[in-house]
């Protein structure tokens, strides 16, 4: 689920940053819209509402791993649309009116000179959304969905050893995040650019 989260909302981040910075103003909008929507209600409100008030809205029916895996995109994407957004402004101007002195198309532009700069700028916000998708899963509880915190809770139903179980699942939670964190440090280091980082 947390990959699933990530892929979708990295696409839809990507598209939502260019949209804003180089969009008109009924996209910019549209975008804000979104944005403030994801950003400004719970996780759990929002898997609520996609399983059981979307289906009811428009006839879709869908299953909760499905309507769990669309929420996360799309609460993802509106995260990561801030991240991409402050990477792709803090590319020189002056590189992108090289880019156009030498007769480079706008696409071109992005393609070879903003995008590479960008998503390597990115990558320290980008592993903070990572570690906040992958720690929030655990509200797919409200779904019914046997990810971890709900395998769990049920483990420790059985069991009457809540301490235990909850302790090992913390450690993994803490484990995965660690060296999750110790692998993006290290790409980071590999390919940053010295002089372009971005505080977001």
């Amino acid at each position: 689920m947390t990959f699933l989260g990530l892929a979708g909302g990295f696409v839809l981040g990507i598209l939502s940053a260019l949209g804003d910075v180089y969009g008109t103003k009924l996209m910019k909008v549209i975008i804000a819209g979104y944005v403030e929507f994801f950003r400004g209600s719970p996780l759990i409100v929002q898997l609520l509402f996609f399983y059981f008030s979307i289906p009811a809205l428009t006839g879709l029916n869908w299953d909760a791993f499905t309507a769990g895996a669309v929420t996360l995109m799309l609460n993802s994407g509106a995260y990561q649309k801030g991240y991409f957004k402050g990477a792709i402004e803090a590319v020189f101007k002056d590189q992108l009116m090289a880019a156009k002195s030498l007769g480079m198309t706008f696409r071109q532009t992005l393609r070879h000179v903003v995008l590479p700069q960008a998503l390597r700028i990115v990558i320290p916000p980008w592993t903070n959304e990572y570690i906040s998708l992958g720690l929030s899963t655990s509200a797919l509880i409200v779904l019914g969905i046997r990810e971890l915190t709900n395998i769990s809770k049920s483990i420790a139903a059985q069991t009457f050893r809540p301490l235990e179980v909850y302790l090992f699942a913390s450690a993994i939670y803490f484990i995965w995040i660690t060296v999750s964190m110790k692998v993006f440090d290290w790409i980071y280091e590999r390919v940053r650019i010295p002089g372009l980082e971005v505080n977001i």
